[in-house]
């Protein structure tokens, strides 16, 4: 069975974000991800799971103003 969720991180602006996998294969026909935050190309595949918690696990969050948010574990 294949993985719901894949996690990535940005190597410019260090933050993490999680994709689809089944998105994932349809939009790599062709093109490339983009981190959405600084809309760099230079990412890195971190993490590959069923459930979202087992991605978010590594980086502490915070909600702010009802979103969550991550914060910078450096």
């Amino acid at each position: 069975m294949q993985s719901i969720y894949t996690s990535y991180i940005c190597t410019i602006c260090k933050k993490e974000f999680v994709l689809l996998t089944e998105d994932v294969e349809q939009i790599k026909k062709g093109r490339y991800i983009a981190c959405p935050y600084c809309n760099s190309k230079h990412i890195k595949k971190e993490n590959v799971a069923n459930s979202l918690k087992e991605c978010m696990s590594e980086r502490s969050y915070r909600r702010i103003k009802g979103a969550l948010r991550q914060v910078r574990s450096d």
